[in-house]
């Protein structure tokens, strides 16, 4: 995890969400901020313009419906759900997660916005198929979202009361956590060193 004055990032094994919290989008509050989401080195979430300096950036979305839609997923899949489509509260983007077997999930991504990007080192991976270990997945998106609910939440709320806007109530967050931390421990067992606390 590192914690720029610019942006956060949250990181686990296979997943990395970085959230710029420089920059409030009060035109569409319902994305407030610019998020990155790297799976496997592979971008779901982010654009680049050669204009803005030829670097990765994020494109609107929401960190607690990404999180939100994140848990989702894993309760619909570790309830043996087969797919489960979802924008993760990120624009221009669509996300598809299957479950193949009953130790693999894969991820179709299609990233609109970086489709249109003029960085030659992006074009034409605005979409593809991401595979992970499903127990690993479960555990990065436990820790990140326990994270982030400890951690960021507050300093997010601060941000959008400072905008104008009603921030979120972490309860039905915070209820899905600990929901999807069951369904973990039914499917894994208890005793797994990946497994977040609480």
């Amino acid at each position: 995890m590192k914690n720029l004055a610019n942006s956060i990032t949250l990181k686990g094994t296979h997943i990395e969400i970085t959230i710029d919290i420089s920059t409030f989008n009060t035109a569409e509050p319902a994305f407030p901020f610019p998020i990155i989401l790297i799976v496997n080195r592979q971008i779901l979430a982010g654009t680049c313009w050669s204009r803005e300096g030829g670097k990765l950036t994020g494109q609107p979305g929401d960190p607690y419906g990404l999180l939100q839609e994140l848990l989702n997923v894993l309760k619909s899949v570790l309830q043996k759900q087969a797919e489960y489509r979802t924008t993760l509260f990120i624009y221009f983007s669509d996300y598809l997660f299957k479950c193949e077997d009953e130790s693999s999930l894969r991820i179709y991504y299609n990233n609109e916005l970086l489709s249109y990007t003029d960085c030659p080192e992006f074009k034409g991976k605005h979409k593809g198929v991401v595979e992970l270990p499903l127990k690993e997945f479960v555990e990065d998106v436990l820790k990140i979202s326990r994270e982030y609910l400890e951690k960021y939440a507050p300093l997010i709320a601060k941000i959008q009361l400072e905008h104008g806007e009603t921030p979120e109530k972490c309860d039905y967050l915070w209820g899905l956590y600990r929901e999807v931390k069951e369904l973990y421990e039914k499917r894994f067992g208890s005793d797994n060193k990946g497994m977040p606390e609480r």
